[in-house]
């Protein structure tokens, strides 16, 4: 009982690994053809470009991009990444959905990667990532670097943290715009 145990534990082992290496892969495929001509078309929303300074924040930035396909009639979103700088806190943010194809109106994409980097008032930078599979959470990690160490741990899902963005509130703002 036991050798089957292992062996079942061993078998999921290698069937995650070969799922986070293909997501690593479309990730790959994605980013290289941002900036194609035949590639992908972007949407840029900016947020105060001139630097003003907002009461009781300071400094407030941020750049939200859109990368999507279209064909036949249907747009679907494959990538998302935001930039923000608020008061003394800086985020980075890219969500990449499932595989680039059309979808109909009854389907919404899958996020299958998740990364989020940031940078605090207290001068430590964290990054997450969280890898998905039909919507269910397969791996993630985390690692906050300090002054003199950096600290390394698995993060709960993405919503028991504090960034800016979920993937919905992205998808439902693409669609806003796109629809």
């Amino acid at each position: 009982m036991k050798t089957l145990i292992a062996v079942l534990l061993v078998i999921s082992c290698v069937v995650l690994a070969d799922e986070i290496s293909e997501i690593r892969e479309y990730r790959t495929q994605v980013m290289e053809h941002l900036d194609d001509e035949y590639g992908l078309y972007r949407t840029e929303i900016s947020v105060n470009t001139e630097g003003g300074i907002y009461p009781a924040i300071g400094t407030y930035q941020e750049n939200i991009t859109f990368y999507w396909g279209s064909e036949g009639g249907y747009v679907w979103l494959v990538l998302v990444t935001w930039t923000g700088k608020y008061a003394s806190r800086r985020e980075y943010g890219e969500i990449l959905y499932g595989e680039s194809e059309p979808i109909s109106e009854n389907v919404i994409e899958e996020v299958v990667f998740q990364f989020v980097s940031s940078h605090g008032w207290d001068n430590n930078d964290t990054e997450y990532r969280w890898w998905y599979s039909d919507g269910e959470l397969l791996q993630s990690s985390a690692s906050t670097t300090y002054p003199d160490e950096v600290v390394e741990f698995t993060p709960e899902g993405p919503e028991a943290y504090t960034y800016v963005y979920t993937p919905q509130e992205l998808l439902d703002l693409f669609y806003m715009i796109h629809t």
